[in-house]
């Protein structure tokens, strides 16, 4: 992981009127973020996916939000390069002046795109977000601010007073997330999944989850995000570590299952979405996979990253 990079930004937003959120809000925030894109910047809005565009590799939408590489060894549509960090509060109602927040991070590569995402951000804006039949949605970029949480250092990108836009320069590196496990060295292993974590096994969904299936999951999407985004390939002997990954057990779950569906305006489906959410534990040798654990953090596990969901925390159990 010694090439791979992220950039956790937040953005801090101001109603501009009333706003009336879903329950869940990473959908919405995805697929506002989508259309803000689409309509901006697409150049073949008939097309029915970015798959069939000849532009693909140049537009930022295939880049970031759709992807697609038609040399890939995994098919043409490949990860999207970022993870979404969701509001997460019980408030669904923002009134006039009322503020609130959500987060984007960016993965190797992908951070020359952060213009694009500035620009789209302020157009979901003016395009409005959540349930807009109720509410017009529509609100104003406040803040932009660069967050390192394994530095703890944070910088203003983008204050709405003076306009002037910033370049993210505080990068999360592979250096700080060994720092960061050398401290959690000892002890057994906590996760808490604050948005659904959905993994699907065998063409089965996991109800009850084991360490060796969320870390096969979790190298997967490590693998996946390294080889598109950063220069180079994981050096990770796999069967090795998902050996290893046999021998720790569950020693506290508990998750629950959370049922949720996301409706496509697009395609006029409804599409099942739900996962696990709470806290679990973990007892045996935890050491080997805290570095990956640690990117987790950023990357998140299982389908749906870039609609907030798999996002989890880590933590020793004393």
């Amino acid at each position: 992981m010694e090439k791979f990079i992220a950039h956790r930004l937040t953005f801090k937003c101001r109603a501009d009127g009333p706003i009336q959120m879903p329950p869940h809000k990473g959908s919405m925030f995805r697929g506002a973020l989508f259309e803000a894109l689409r309509s901006d910047f697409c150049l073949n809005k008939v097309l029915p996916s970015c798959v069939e565009c000849p532009t693909a590799k140049v537009c930022p939408i295939c880049k970031l939000v759709a992807t697609v590489d038609h040399e890939s060894q995994r098919g043409e549509e490949v990860p999207r390069p970022f993870s979404l960090q969701p509001d997460i509060s019980a408030t669904l109602r923002y009134e006039d002046g009322d503020t609130f927040t959500f987060g984007l991070t960016l993965f190797g590569s992908a951070a020359s795109l952060y213009p694009y995402v500035v620009l789209a951000v302020q157009r979901m804006g003016e395009l409005g977000l959540g349930k807009k039949w109720s509410a017009p949605g529509r609100f104003k970029l406040a803040e932009i601010w660069a967050i390192n949480p394994l530095t703890m250092e944070a910088k203003l990108l983008f204050d709405e007073k003076d306009r002037l836009v910033q370049v993210p320069d505080i990068p999360i590196v592979h250096e700080q997330v060994l720092h960061h496990c050398r401290d959690m060295s000892g002890g057994g292993l906590g996760l808490e999944f604050l948005t659904p974590l959905r993994l699907v096994i065998d063409g089965q969904l996991v109800h009850q989850l084991t360490f060796i299936s969320l870390i096969r999951r979790l190298l997967r999407r490590l693998t996946d995000l390294y080889r598109g985004f950063s220069d180079g390939v994981l050096d990770i002997d796999f069967p090795a570590l998902l050996r290893q990954a046999e021998s720790v057990r569950v020693s506290r779950d508990e998750t629950r299952w959370l049922d949720l569906s996301s409706f496509s305006r697009r395609r006029e489906l409804r599409t099942p979405i739900g996962g696990l959410v709470g806290e679990m534990e973990f007892e045996g040798d935890v050491q080997p996979f805290l570095p990956y654990l640690v990117w987790g953090h950023f990357t998140h596990v299982g389908k749906d990253a870039t609609r907030g969901h798999g996002w989890y925390t880590t933590g020793n159990r004393e």
